[in-house]
């Protein structure tokens, strides 16, 4: 606070001034008018001093209040600024506070973060260590599985080719059915004929009779042929088949005679198929069907010179 100026002091103040004081106890004479109007004049002048004194301490008085008035009035600008700053930096001292707490939290979000970083990172390490090892399996179950593919597909070749080779054979049985349905039919028509061929196979009996007997005697001629023909392999091991000559020439002959006709039939000799029919005798080498054992032996020995 400015404390108030003092009171000047009156330059002009008549109790001040040495020509206002006392005059001494003197005996002197009374002053004369003169002197009275010099003292009066004098007396005006200190009096207009003294106004004009005061007039300029007034002024000086009015300046210093209002310098007052404004240092008042700045000290309570600057008290409440200051008051304003401080709640200011109170606030500022709080948000701080609460920056820091934050900051402290940010801190610890960091740290749970960078645990968790490092957590993923082996787990990402492991899953690609187990990634590889899928790719690995991957690849070798797509081999296993391309080769399965390439070998059901073989399989598919194969088995349409065996399909295939199937319906042809399907084809040759359907054939072979057809011709046996024809050849029952064929069959069917020749039962038809029974009794006249009844008729003709009873003229044809007696003289089958005799060409069974002449057959027979064939048979153990050949029986006969084959004990020797087994001698002969027996005694000589390193030829597969030996006959001498004589017996070759004999043997030649006697398959060339042309068979006994037989008796002519009533208008139906060709009608009667043959009573008896043979073994199937093949040549193993050429496949040469021959009719008998003999005209076989003949024809290996020929065929395999």
């Amino acid at each position: 606070e400015v404390s108030p100026c003092p009171p000047p002091q009156l330059l002009g103040d008549p109790s001040m001034s040495p020509t206002h004081s006392d005059p001494p106890d003197s005996p002197s004479c009374p002053p004369s008018s003169e002197e009275q109007l010099k003292q009066r004049l004098a007396e005006a002048e200190d009096k207009a001093q003294v106004q004009a004194q005061v007039t300029s301490l007034l002024g000086e008085l009015r300046e210093s209040q209002n310098r007052l008035e404004r240092s008042r009035a700045e000290r309570e600008h600057l008290e409440r600024r200051a008051r304003s700053d401080a709640e200011r930096c109170q606030q500022l001292e709080e948000v701080t506070q609460g920056h820091q707490v934050q900051l402290d939290q940010l801190r610890l979000q960091v740290t749970n973060l960078e645990t968790a970083l490092r957590v993923e990172r082996r787990g990402a390490t492991e899953e690609k260590r187990k990634l590889v090892q899928l790719q690995a399996a991957y690849h070798h179950l797509f081999q296993e599985y391309d080769a399965h593919i390439k070998a059901s597909l073989e399989g598919d070749k194969r088995s349409q080719e065996q399909l295939r080779a199937a319906e042809a054979a399907l084809a040759l049985k359907q054939d072979l059915i057809d011709h046996l349905k024809a050849e029952a039919e064929r069959q069917r028509a020749a039962l038809e004929t029974i009794p006249v061929l009844q008729a003709q196979a009873d003229i044809y009996r007696a003289d089958f009779e005799a060409e069974r007997a002449a057959r027979e005697q064939l048979h153990g001629q050949r029986e006969a042929l084959q004990e020797e023909l087994n001698q002969l392999r027996q005694n000589s091991p390193k030829s597969p088949i030996f006959f001498s000559r004589a017996r070759l020439e004999e043997m030649r002959n006697r398959h060339s005679e042309p068979p006994p006709a037989p008796v002519p039939g009533r208008g139906f000799g060709g009608l009667l198929p043959l009573a008896e029919e043979g073994p199937d005798l093949c040549c193993p080498k050429c496949q040469y069907k021959a009719p008998d054992m003999d005209t076989l032996q003949i024809h290996v020995m020929d065929c395999i010179k």
